[in-house]
């Protein structure tokens, strides 16, 4: 149904509407497994500065009804086949499902998006075997080859009172399902260097209020109250799960007419169960704060920011960080034809107040990218884009922890 309805996509007289998206992309990867040279201290380590051609295909189908302004329902399926050159364990199929509900009626309007991915990968771990063990916060990038489960999804309801006030409730909840096999690092049947990674979940739900004090920009208070679920690890009880009630005030709106913002910050207070390590203190106030603004000086160019600084559960299990992600991103249109991107990323891990010394890490990682497209016709577009990524860690004498990353890619893509 969504290939033949792609013929009449542009049929606006009808309340269903259909898209489809092919791309195909191949690149270069000059260290796959985000590992420099240094001395290796278990056998069978990752390799360091590995490179490999990395090629992957993908497919976009949406779908959307719309038979009034009160109900509005999107549903997309993502497919991506990803292939490295070198190093087929790294090799991985994702599948990505989602959908959305949203609507307007009245005095009330709601928004529920929620999404699923699967990733068929590897179930076997990599073995970091270099001096100071798994690359910066984790090896995201490799972790995310994996064989996993990833299940998100958010909500809102909203009530205007009046025409400066509004009332809503918001929800949100992930769940990350790790389905990579356990191996224990140290004792009998040990494989040292092993990265065990471990399920972690975390929901909430809770009401803001809303007033605007002036034309278009609002000032929000709102609470929250959840949960955050790390599993244990090879069945040792010893887990930073929690309760949380988080106290948020904030703006949204646009503060100038080519600029919007969305801000809310606050203390997050956390409850921890007695799974945590014997004379972890239990009750626990840290800080809470995200956020979005959009620029668009000219019709040519627009400027993105959002960052997000809160308390995380660590993927690798027994403990938990602080964790701080900025993503900064540039856009210029020249014309009809072309078009480019710049974009920094900033992440930063730290759990220095939350395992014992021996498991210290405040990691930092910096990406730099840009990317030029090229619009062959009005449905095919090509691109290359180069990306520059470093990391550092705070706690010396672990080089494994630190990398130096390049990426060059090209692709091209067709909309039916």
């Amino acid at each position: 149904m969504l290939v033949a309805g792609g013929v009449n996509a542009a049929d606006t007289t009808t309340a269903w509407k259909t898209s489809m998206t092919a791309s195909a992309r191949t690149g270069y990867d000059d260290n796959v497994f985000l590992q420099e040279r240094s001395a290796v201290i278990a056998p069978n380590a990752v390799p360091y500065s590995a490179g490999s051609w990395v090629n992957s295909v993908s497919l976009a189908l949406g779908v959307t009804w719309q038979p009034s302004p009160a109900l509005a329902v999107d549903a997309g399926y993502s497919p991506e086949l990803t292939r490295y050159a070198r190093f087929h364990s790294e090799n991985h199929d994702d599948h990505r499902f989602t959908t959305s509900l949203r609507g307007k009626d009245g005095a009330w309007s709601y928004d529920l998006k929620s999404s699923l991915l699967l990733v068929d990968g590897s179930s076997e771990s990599p073995i970091y075997g270099h001096v100071g063990g798994t690359p910066a916060i984790g090896g995201a990038q490799v972790r995310d080859r994996r064989d996993q489960t990833v299940t998100k999804a958010g909500a809102n309801l909203t009530r205007t009172v009046s025409p400066d006030f509004f009332v809503r409730a918001v929800g949100a909840a992930s769940f990350q399902d790790f389905q990579t096999t356990h191996k224990p690092t140290t004792g009998p049947g040990a494989v040292p260097g092993y990265a065990n990674y471990v399920d972690r979940s975390e929901w909430s739900i809770g009401p803001d209020a809303g007033w605007f004090f002036r034309k278009d920009l609002a000032l929000v208070a709102g609470v929250r109250f959840g949960e955050q679920r790390q599993a244990n690890l090879l069945g040792v009880k010893n887990n930073y799960s929690n309760t949380l009630t988080r106290f948020l005030v904030g703006l949204e709106g646009k503060v100038a007419p080519t600029l919007s913002l969305k801000f809310l910050a606050g203390p997050d207070v956390r409850r921890y169960t007695d799974s945590a390590a014997a004379g972890f203190d239990r009750t626990r106030t840290t800080r809470y704060a995200e956020g979005t603004a959009t620029w668009t000086p000219l019709k040519s160019d627009s400027v993105s920011f959002s960052a997000k600084d809160y308390l995380w559960l660590s993927s690798g299990g027994r403990g938990a960080y602080e964790s701080i992600v900025c993503d900064l991103a540039w856009k210029h249109t020249f014309n009809k034809t072309w078009s480019t991107v710049a974009g920094f990323n900033y992440q930063e891990g730290d759990n220095l107040d939350y395992v014992a010394p021996a498991s210290f890490r405040n990691d930092s990682i910096y990406t730099v990218s840009g990317g030029v497209t090229y619009a062959l016709n009005a449905k095919t577009k090509i691109d290359v884009s180069v990306t520059r990524e470093w990391s550092d860690s705070a706690v010396a004498n672990k080089p494994g922890r630190e990398y130096t990353h390049w990426l060059v890619s090209t692709g091209i893509t067709f909309t039916f």
